[in-house]
C-alpha cells in the first residue's frame, strides 16, 4: 500500500519539486526558519495532489505505455474514485497550510498551479508538441511560494531571475525525457517534438535550450551579487561542465540512450547552482 501511495503521488518527483520552494526561501531570507519547512511541506502536498489527479486523468493512456502501465490506477490496483478522494485530502491540506502561512496569495498560487497543470497542460500535451513550453510556467510556482513565505516580493529582480532560470530549465529537462521515452509517447498517441523535428534536429534544439538555461543561471547568480572568489569559481565550473555535457547532443553518432546520462548530469549541475546560491545567501546575506 505504501509503495502504491508513493507511486500514485509520484512522491520522488513531488519531493524534488518541493525542494525548490525550500531553496528559494533561503535565497530570499538568508536563513532557515520553521516556516521554510512548512512552505516546503505545503508544496509537497499540492504537488502530490496534482500528480494523483493527473493519474486519474491519464490512467487509460498510462495503461498503453510500458513505462507507466504498472502505475496503481492504470493497473487497476487503485480505483479512480479512490484516487480523487486522496487528491482531495492532499490538496485541501495544502490549501489550509499555505493560507495560514501567506493568506490568499498562497491559495491563488496553488489553485493556479492545479488549474494550469490538470486542466490546461494535461489536455494540451495530447494535442500540441510544444505543450511543455507553456507548461514550464509550473516550474516557477514552488520557488514563488518559498520566496513569498520568506516575506519577499515576487517583483524583485532576484526572484524574476530565479523564475526565468526555472522556467527555461523545464523545457530541455522534458525534451531529454522525450528522447528516452519517445516510443512510449508514440504508442500512447502523444504528439512529440521527436516526431516533429526528428532525432538530429531535436538534439540541436535541446542543446540550444540548455545553453539558454546556462545563461539564465549566470544572470541569476549576477543578481545575487556573488563576490566571493571561491563561489564564483564554483559557479564557473558548473557552467563549463553543463556546457561540455550539452555538447554531447551535437555528436552525429549520439545514441538516444545516452540522453539519460545527460539528463542526470545537467539536472545535477543546475540543482547544484541553486544550492550554492542558497548557501551563499545564508553565509553572506
Amino acid at each position: 500500500m505504501i509503495k502504491d501511495f508513493i507511486s500514485l503521488t509520484k512522491f520522488h518527483l513531488s519531493f524534488a519539486v518541493s525542494l525548490s520552494a525550500f531553496f528559494a526561501y533561503i535565497m530570499a531570507r538568508g536563513e532557515v526558519r520553521l516556516d521554510a519547512f512548512l512552505a516546503t511541506f505545503a508544496v509537497l502536498l499540492v504537488a502530490m495532489g496534482a500528480c494523483v489527479i493527473n493519474e486519474v486523468q491519464e490512467y487509460k493512456t498510462d495503461a498503453l505505455m510500458e513505462r507507466t502501465k504498472h502505475r496503481p490506477i492504470a493497473s487497476g490496483r487503485i480505483s479512480p474514485t479512490t484516487g480523487i478522494a486522496i487528491a482531495f485530502i492532499l490538496v485541501a491540506s495544502a490549501l489550509y497550510l499555505i493560507y495560514n502561512l501567506i493568506g490568499m496569495l498562497g491559495v491563488d498560487l496553488f489553485l493556479f498551479s492545479l488549474i494550469w497543470y490538470n486542466m490546461f497542460y494535461t489536455p494540451l500535451k495530447k494535442r500540441f508538441s510544444f505543450a511543455v513550453v507553456p507548461g514550464a510556467i509550473l516550474g516557477v510556482i514552488p520557488p514563488a511560494v518559498g520566496w513569498s513565505v520568506a516575506g519577499r516580493s515576487l517583483l524583485d529582480e532576484q526572484f524574476i531571475a530565479v523564475g526565468i532560470f526555472y522556467f527555461i530549465w523545464q523545457v530541455p529537462h522534458f525534451w531529454l525525457l522525450v528522447m528516452l521515452y519517445h516510443k512510449d509517447y508514440k504508442d500512447a498517441g502523444f504528439p512529440t517534438v521527436m516526431k516533429l523535428f526528428g532525432k538530429i534536429s531535436l538534439q540541436r534544439v535541446t542543446f540550444v535550450w540548455l545553453v539558454f538555461t546556462i545563461f539564465a543561471g549566470v544572470y541569476m547568480v549576477l543578481t545575487f551579487n556573488v563576490t566571493n572568489i571561491i563561489f564564483l569559481a564554483l559557479f564557473l565550473a558548473i557552467a563549463v561542465y553543463a556546457y561540455i555535457t550539452s555538447l554531447e547532443l551535437l555528436k552525429k553518432d549520439f545514441d538516444l540512450k545516452n540522453a539519460r546520462k545527460i539528463f542526470y548530469k545537467i539536472n545535477a549541475s543546475f540543482l547544484l547552482a541553486i544550492v550554492l546560491t542558497s548557501v551563499y545567501q545564508a553565509v553572506y546575506l
